[in-house]
């Protein structure tokens, strides 16, 4: 299996970002419209004011979680290929060449992906600089990014 290379992989996490961006863009919007999220220019000395618009932040970052798992849990346990690499012709397998299933490919597009951004991102430059061109969540999910 020959490995996909850092600046592919980085374009197909471009495009996959801005996917995943939309989606929860679009949900926002929905809820924003339903009037489901308020407007948080209220008055901050209003302490009802205050818990709701840490409770939507909250809520926020479950949806933004919620999306990217179901996601990355879809397509990489369906084919291998989130959109992004489906563009460019990449695939995500198990070091053994089998498929991940649906909690291990959500787990590694969610946890493993914060866990190689945690730290300014090394954990994903680390491919550019490993013998295998492997990041932290490969590491960490035992999988290769490998030429569809």
């Amino acid at each position: 299996m020959e490995k996909a290379g850092f600046f592919t992989r980085f374009t197909a996490w471009f495009l996959d970002g801005v996917a995943v961006g939309l989606v929860g863009w679009l949900i926002v919007m929905v809820m924003f419209t339903l009037g489901l999220v308020t407007n948080s220019a209220v008055e901050m000395d209003d302490p009802v004011a205050a818990v709701l618009t840490g409770t939507m932040s909250v809520l926020f970052l479950v949806v933004a979680l919620a999306i990217q798992f179901v996601y990355f849990g879809y397509f990489w346990s369906q084919t291998g290929q989130s959109l992004g690499m489906k563009l460019l012709g990449i695939r995500v397998v198990h070091r053994g060449g089998e498929d991940l299933s649906f909690l291990q490919a959500g787990l590694r597009g969610t946890i493993g992906y914060w866990i190689s951004g945690f730290f300014f991102s090394l954990g994903y430059l680390w491919a550019a600089f490993d013998a295998n061109q492997e990041t932290w969540h490969d590491k960490l999910f035992d999988t290769w990014v490998v030429r569809a």
